[in-house]
């Protein structure tokens, strides 16, 4: 849980850097997950794309997620532009996404619920075929 390095691809690791050097979130909450996210990325461990682990959740990763709460999630993790809470798809800014990337099916990381932290296992991770996720950036 949360106590080892996450892992990252070299590009979207730079994604991620540009990103977070360029939010602006005003609340607490959504402030403490950059900042977090922000550290965590000091000591990510950065691979190639062809060294990518396909269990890692990723930018574009499908993930099936459950909470405390027994709720499960088909959820997609995107870039802040392509939110969109109507069809699952979570910002990896946001404090689930936050949470999330890096980490790998069967992991249990924290994460900051709206009655405090709590808990989350991942349960799936579901990755385009390396080959589609080049073309796609």
């Amino acid at each position: 849980m949360k106590n080892r390095k996450i892992i990252l691809e070299r590009r979207e690791f730079e994604m991620l850097d540009e990103l977070l050097r360029n939010s602006s979130y005003t609340d607490a909450i959504n402030q403490k997950c950059v900042d977090t996210l922000k550290n965590e990325i000091k000591f990510a461990t950065i691979v190639e794309d062809d060294e990518m682990p396909d269990h890692i959740v990723r930018i574009n990763s499908m993930v099936d997620v459950e909470t405390p709460y027994g709720v499960k999630h088909d959820l997609q993790i995107v870039v802040p532009a392509e939110r969109n809470v109507e069809q699952d798809k979570i910002s990896v800014l946001s404090p689930m996404g936050s949470a999330l990337v890096g980490y790998g099916a069967g992991d249990t990381v924290k994460w900051m619920f709206p009655k405090g932290e709590g808990k989350i296992k991942i349960l799936k991770v579901k990755n385009a075929p390396k080959s589609v996720m080049r073309e796609t950036r």
